[in-house]
């Protein structure tokens, strides 16, 4: 059988590439690591690299789309405490995406170097149209470039607490981090019954 994108085979060899990926972060700086020592720590050939991906940008993306997906798996049947649309912005779903971010830190210390939008593409779309649309309406603004500006303030003001969390270890606690957060979210973006 060919060793395609839909077999087994080809699968668990990307799996292995991408913990192998995540182990060497652990150990050393992201521009050291080369292909060939990906290769040996998954134990595979170039070959097999090349025929998942073109270069190592190529298998970052990858990874970051596999990461976001283990992350949306995690709120499937999750209702946090809340009303509505907030319900994302609360202190009960900030932490199990904080958790996330620390657990894969040293991936998402490299995703956010050059980073200014929200860390979990597939994410984006959800808080527009969930949290950022409903709560501009709420209020009474209604023009898509002023909705636009409330996303983009969230999405850089999130992104560099991430990124700064993470280039710090990670040494605030999630609870305490996401108090942070939670205490920066704009008032428009909060509403003024939401008690978190």
């Amino acid at each position: 059988m060919a060793n395609t994108r839909y077999n087994q085979r080809y699968r668990d060899a990307e799996t292995r590439m991408e913990a192998a990926m995540l182990h060497l972060m652990e150990r050393m700086d992201f521009d050291d690591i080369t292909i060939t020592t990906l290769c040996q720590e998954a134990g595979v050939n170039r070959s097999t690299f090349y025929a998942h991906f073109s270069d190592m940008a190529e298998m970052l993306d990858a990874m970051e789309t596999t990461l976001s997906q283990e992350l949306l798996d995690r709120y499937t049947g999750f209702t946090p405490p809340g009303r509505g649309s907030r319900q994302i912005l609360s202190l009960a779903a900030l932490g199990p995406f904080l958790e996330h971010i620390r657990r894969h830190r040293f991936f998402y210390s490299v995703i956010l170097r050059t980073r200014k939008t929200f860390p979990i593409e597939q994410g984006q779309e959800r808080l527009l149209e969930e949290v950022i649309r409903p709560a501009c309406l709420r209020v009474g603004i209604d023009r898509q470039e002023d909705i636009d500006y409330y996303l983009i303030y969230f999405e850089a003001g999130f992104s560099m607490i991430l990124k700064h969390w993470v280039e710090t270890d990670c040494a605030k606690e999630v609870d305490q981090l996401a108090k942070t957060i939670h205490a920066c979210i704009p008032a428009v973006l909060q509403g003024t019954d939401d008690t978190g």
